[in-house]
């Protein structure tokens, strides 16, 4: 299986059109993850965007909040009312933020080769893999960590499956007594995210 692994990310490498981004194809360095999070206007990639990403790197047990990302996104359709009141994202906020590119620029060389730890992480990269496909040439090849993988292992010590507590963030935060700090934030998600993963990473 690692060798399939090992192919995949060297054809991602060879479909690699910035040479500077070739870092993230190598090895990731022990104890370093970034927490990612994304909000959008909806959950399917094919017709709904992104609006905002947020991503803080974890280094041992630190979570280094004070160097964190936090880029609000101009997307091709302005967020609608019905969402607004999700993520909280008016027009005002993304009519002037910066382009997928100028994100995208920013982020990928944050995130490097760490591995993505999320919850519900693949929702988020099916998001931003198209627009990382168009910006460098392929998808990112960095481990993904879902936070309610290592719940569900450390709670019912299973691996298939999820318990519904495991199926809702706030469910895992009340469990580590994580304090809310506002769903629907980027930046506040990712936070959170980085603190429960504290607890759970022994169950990688």
């Amino acid at each position: 299986m690692n060798w399939l692994k090992q192919l995949s990310t060297a054809w991602k490498k060879n479909q690699l059109q910035r040479p500077e981004l070739a870092s993230m194809f190598t090895a990731p360095v022990d104890e370093q993850w970034v927490a990612i999070d994304c909000e959008m206007t909806g959950l399917n990639p094919k017709k709904h965007h992104l609006l905002s990403v947020a991503a803080i790197h974890i280094n041992g047990d630190k979570i280094d909040t004070g160097n964190g990302l936090h880029l609000l996104c101009r997307p091709p359709v302005m967020p609608e009312g019905d969402t607004i009141v999700i993520h909280g994202l008016r027009t005002a906020d993304v009519e002037h933020a910066m382009s997928y590119d100028e994100m995208l620029g920013l982020l990928l060389p944050f995130i490097g080769n760490r591995p993505l730890v999320g919850f519900c992480p693949q929702i988020d990269v099916g998001f931003l893999n198209p627009l990382v496909k168009h910006y460098m040439g392929t998808h990112l090849p960095n481990k993904i960590i879902d936070i309610r993988h290592l719940y569900s292992r450390r709670m019912v010590g299973r691996s298939q499956g999820l318990p519904s507590q495991a199926q809702h963030l706030n469910s895992i935060l009340a469990h580590y007594n994580i304090p809310e700090l506002g769903i629907h934030d980027a930046y506040n998600d990712a936070i959170m995210t980085a603190m429960a993963f504290l607890h759970m990473r022994q169950n990688l």
